[in-house]
């Protein structure tokens, strides 16, 4: 199992995404927390309110969830990022190929 992680300024645009990549089986589920980040973006600093997303999948389909997420993302520069879990809960592993048919 691997999580892609990324940002939205935005929930509706957040759920469009992450109902797109379940309704596709390219992920089993996704988790949403509210962050503030700051950062230059065009020599101007951002201090703003945003919704990570936490995409839960198989690694056989990470390459995918990042190319769909990238494609319907409404930010010119999305951060997308990845975490390897050092543990997953076998069950949970099983659930998550189970759901994008890995």
């Amino acid at each position: 199992m691997i999580i892609v992680e990324t940002t939205f300024n935005k929930k509706e645009d957040a759920e469009f995404v992450v109902n797109f990549l379940l309704e596709k089986k390219l992920i089993a589920c996704a988790t949403y927390k509210n962050v503030e980040s700051s950062y230059v973006w065009k020599d101007d600093i951002k201090n703003e309110e945003e919704i990570e997303v936490s995409l839960h999948t198989s690694e056989s389909l990470f390459t995918k969830v990042i190319e769909n997420v990238k494609e319907k993302h409404p930010y010119e520069l999305p951060r997308i990022t990845t975490i390897h879990p050092l543990y997953t809960l076998p069950e949970y592993e099983d659930w998550v190929n189970q759901e994008t048919g890995d």
